[in-house]
């Protein structure tokens, strides 16, 4: 009798502005996993986190699915995006239908067919360094970021980057991963979830109470959630 196939390696892929260590570590996701018996793979996104220099150019930046999959080994693969880094592992699934086995997606819905907002007023003070003098909600964007140590120059050049990706209608119904999405209720940016998910064949959704988008991560919540869906086999 043949031995059941080993579950796969988890992909964890953070929002813009964040990273691995600032975004999931922190909050007991690579513990929890590991104590399951699973392989966690935590990447920075293109322009993010403190290992290399990054470029300054938001043209390096047209591609960042392509700029993710260089750091990914060969699948299958589980994955846990949030906010960019779910739009990414989707647009991956999207390129290689059955790339992933199961995807838990945070933070997205409506705005996976919309460039990000508000990319102008965030660039400029990413650049510029005045926080002080910036509206409240730039002023937040900018100091979540902060905590990640990313280069700031950089991540204004992937705000800057040519709109990618771009999700099609067309393209999400060839997706063949089982894909479930968690969003907080209180986050307005995704709102209508149901836009995205029943272009996504038999995609399953989890609003959670009292949760926006920023915080979702450090939900645990969204963690137990996550870790349930991905360990189904």
């Amino acid at each position: 009798m043949s031995k059941p196939a080993a579950a796969p390696p988890i992909v964890m892929a953070h929002g813009w502005g964040g990273s691995f260590s600032a975004t999931f570590e922190p909050h007991g996701w690579r513990a929890d996993l590991e104590a399951e018996g699973r392989e966690v793979i935590g990447i920075d996104l293109p322009g993010h986190g403190t290992g290399r220099p990054a470029s300054h150019d938001p043209a390096d930046y047209a591609d960042l699915a392509s700029g993710l999959a260089a750091k990914l080994p060969d699948g299958p693969l589980d994955g846990v995006g949030f906010s960019l880094g779910s739009k990414l592992l989707l647009e991956l699934e999207c390129r290689s239908p059955g790339r992933f086995r199961r995807l838990v997606l945070g933070g997205v819905g409506a705005n996976v067919f919309a460039p990000e907002r508000g990319v102008e007023a965030v660039a400029n003070v990413l650049e510029s360094g005045d926080i002080e003098n910036a509206p409240p909600p730039v002023q937040m964007m900018v100091r979540y970021s902060q905590a990640s140590r990313s280069d700031p120059l950089a991540i204004a050049a992937v705000l800057r980057r040519p709109p990618n990706p771009t999700h099609m209608p067309s393209r999400l119904k060839q997706v063949r991963a089982k894909i479930l999405l968690i969003n907080g209720a209180n986050d307005k940016g995704v709102a209508p979830v149901d836009q995205l998910a029943t272009l996504i064949p038999g995609c399953a959704t989890l609003i959670l109470d009292d949760t926006g988008h920023i915080d979702l991560p450090e939900k645990a919540s969204f963690r137990r959630a996550a870790i349930a869906f991905l360990t189904k086999p």
